[in-house]
């Protein structure tokens, strides 16, 4: 799918592919690769559909997955999302950590080399640096003993880091080797650029304030720290996004940021998106000049119908892509 002049691999998340219980992982792997994709993010709640519709562990079933990919020859690129892992002050370290160990063990038998870890957005947290640094240092040496990597991200409804400066701060205080970057297209529009519940769909200034952070990003974000890169879309809820919207129905917590991730993000260039997601595309690819890995996602409510299963929204993506590299 990549023109000459571009080198990234891009994977594609198995959320993105299908929500409805028809849309099995196996399907998903199989449309992936048809539509040339070399990777997949593998989200854990796909793992453990999995292992239940086959009478697996979580373990044998990533074993399985392994299994399966290598034959499709796609790459496990990740495995995620730990939620919520720093700062929480409901769950003891000790517990997190327990819990981490199983997502170790999975991403490991899944024969990935990283795991995605989400900034906190719980209310019940903190975000105090001498708290969420040694619990984090605690997290990554915990994973190299398997050579798992943590692909740390800072998402648009984080309670107290939501930037992707915030991330880097983070990283670079954790000073791990295997602590480093993952940074999402949506979350910086949806934070710096985008408003769902404004009438324009935009925050004021938000062109100067992504063309500023996008320098920034050039000038200051080490190659070293960067794990890999995602994108996708936006749709612009018309008219906006109110306080008494359905989808606020069953979050953690109720954020539009958080609503619009989770149900309003097509493929980038779709015909519902508004993102200028080529603006960012550019920066990365061309002025950054990234030639590691790319990921595309997709988070719609419309995959929860049997009938947007694993081959329309594999084939979809690639249709995305291919548009993105004609604007590029």
């Amino acid at each position: 799918m990549s023109p000459p002049r571009f080198q990234n691999k891009w994977a594609i998340s198995t959320v993105s592919l299908g929500k409805h219980p028809s849309h099995t992982l196996e399907r998903k792997l199989v449309a992936a690769a048809k539509e040339g994709f070399k990777g997949i993010e593998l989200v854990y709640s796909d793992v453990l559909g999995h292992a239940k519709s086959n009478g697996l562990s979580p373990i044998e079933s990533a074993e399985l997955i392994k299994t399966l990919c290598g034959t499709m020859q796609l790459e496990v690129l990740s495995l995620g999302p730990l939620k919520n892992f720093e700062g929480n002050l409901t769950v003891p370290l000790s517990q997190r950590l327990e819990m981490a160990s199983e997502w170790i063990r999975v991403a490991s038998a899944a024969g990935t080399k990283i795991m995605q870890v989400p900034s906190q957005f719980l209310s019940e947290s903190t975000g105090d640096d001498s708290a969420i640094i040694p619990e984090l240092q605690a997290l990554a040496d915990l994973a190299a003993k398997s050579g798992i990597t943590i692909a740390y991200e800072a998402v648009a409804f984080g309670r107290f880091n939501s930037l992707w400066q915030d991330s880097l701060r983070i990283v670079q205080a954790v000073d791990r080797p295997n602590f480093g970057l993952c940074l999402d297209s949506f979350h910086i529009h949806s934070r710096i650029w985008g408003d769902p519940m404004a009438e324009s769909g935009q925050l004021a200034n938000s062109n100067l304030a992504l063309k500023s952070s996008m320098a920034e990003f050039v000038e200051k974000c080490p190659r070293d720290k960067l794990l890999y890169m995602q994108l996708s879309d936006a749709i612009r809820f018309t008219p906006p996004l109110t306080p008494d919207s359905p989808l606020f129905e069953g979050l953690e917590i109720k954020s539009p940021q958080l609503a619009w991730s989770r149900s309003g993000r097509p493929f980038p260039l779709e015909d519902t998106g508004y993102f200028p997601v080529v603006d960012i595309a550019k920066t990365w690819l061309l002025d950054y000049g990234w030639q590691g890995w790319l990921s595309i996602e997709g988070f719609l409510k419309e995959t929860e119908s049997e009938s947007n299963g694993p081959e329309i929204m594999a084939a979809r993506a690639r249709q995305s892509i291919e548009a993105l590299y004609s604007r590029l």
